[in-house]
């Protein structure tokens, strides 16, 4: 049992679980916030798995640890990044908050089935980034 990821690798096993969770709640939940609230947890970690991997320091833990929007500028990482025009991608990294826990919806949030795709995009992108800087280093 893993506590804390400690390297890039573990960061991506840990994303692509909370990322499996929200898949897990769609078929039950697709209205709901839950589904968003779990992959902006799998978007969070595979942020952290790219700062780890790079050496970038991290907010430790509270409520900067969880914000979407500092750790990806804190990746040296743009919206325009996200190739997104309809808006989905970066629902997360301009909304997505630990507050969502507490939440029974959110205006304007897009359908939890979107949500989940779009996530699972940016995730997909974080790891290339990874990949990417790993080739760069050998």
């Amino acid at each position: 049992m893993m506590n804390n990821p400690s390297t890039s690798e573990e960061w991506m096993t840990v994303a692509r679980e909370r990322g499996a969770d929200a898949e897990a709640m769609l078929p039950s939940r697709a209205d709901s916030i839950g589904p968003a609230y779990m992959v902006g947890y799998a978007i969070e970690c595979a942020i952290k798995g790219y700062l780890q991997q790079q050496g970038i320091s991290r907010p430790p833990s509270g409520r900067e640890g969880h914000h979407l929007r500092g750790i990806w500028k804190q990746a040296g990482f743009c919206l325009r990044d996200l190739n997104d025009p309809v808006g989905t991608k970066s629902f997360f990294i301009e909304h997505w908050s630990t507050d969502f826990r507490y939440q029974t919806a959110c205006p304007n949030m897009p359908n939890s089935d979107e949500l989940v795709k779009a996530a699972k995009d940016i995730v997909r992108w974080v790891q290339a980034q990874i990949k990417r800087q790993k080739r760069r280093r050998t």
